[in-house]
């Protein structure tokens, strides 16, 4: 009688295997990790350029609730004749963290009246169907609007706070360069850096300095985006700068009259 025996991979087959499939994960390993992190780069610019979107669209509207009467000429700092002075105000804010610009996503109930500033009011549960009942809003207010402080409890993603510190020039002989002012939200003459300027109406042309006919029309400014670990505001009292570290991201930008 003749015993059958079964025959199973021999010892060279088995590493070659082994190795090919060893190269195979290498290979797959080099191509996904680059595309991955090419992903996670483009939904950053994404996510930064929405937030930079979402700061100059409040700097550049006036709500009904901050608007002045139209017998007014000059802005105090609650309530505007134009967006130049609402951005002048605001950036002024941006001095502490305790009274700066806050930027978030949040749930805005559809069913409910529109707040006095025409915003969404604040979804209190996430029962709501998006579209629907809900709508997912961008955001931007101070620290200091308390209306507002009911939002953090519906907001979804990260939450942003600003630095504005502005751009001065600096002469060196022939040349002149921009560098940022010492201070944040301290908005003074761009090429006279010495001399503060409180009031936007203020900000305005020097005849005397003929060579600079523009400085009195636009304040450059650097923003500086911290991600805020806690999003409350009433946490963020009595903060300073130096406990959130270093920003997420920064964008050179300018608001003009």
């Amino acid at each position: 009688m003749k015993s059958k025996t079964s025959k199973g991979f021999t010892l060279t087959e088995t590493v070659l295997a082994i190795g090919v499939v060893g190269v195979l994960l290498v290979v797959f390993v080099a191509m996904f990790v680059p595309a991955r992190r090419t992903v996670q780069a483009a939904l950053t610019i994404q996510e930064a350029d929405r937030v930079v979107k979402t700061l100059t669209a409040e700097l550049n509207t006036v709500r009904p609730s901050e608007r002045a009467a139209s017998s007014t000429r000059v802005s105090t700092k609650t309530r505007y004749i134009s967006t130049f002075d609402k951005a002048f105000y605001w950036m002024q804010n941006t001095a502490r963290p305790e009274t700066t610009i806050l930027i978030y996503n949040y749930r805005g109930d559809l069913t409910k009246p529109l707040r006095e500033d025409g915003t969404y009011q604040p979804v209190a549960n996430s029962s709501g169907v998006p579209g629907v009942g809900t709508v997912l809003i961008p955001a931007c207010t101070l620290v200091t609007n308390r209306s507002r402080w009911e939002d953090f409890k519906a907001t979804v993603g990260p939450v942003f706070a600003v630095r504005m510190t502005q751009l001065v020039v600096e002469q060196r002989g022939t040349r002149s360069q921009y560098m940022l002012n010492a201070k944040p939200g301290v908005i003074c003459n761009p090429y006279d850096y010495r001399r503060v300027i409180n009031k936007p109406e203020d900000y305005v042309y020097d005849p005397a300095n003929k060579r600079y006919p523009s400085w009195g029309a636009e304040v450059m400014y650097c923003a500086e985006f911290f991600q805020l670990n806690a999003p409350s505001p009433e946490r963020m009292v009595g903060m300073r700068w130096e406990q959130l570290k270093n920003p997420v991201f920064t964008r050179n930008l300018v608001f003009r009259r």
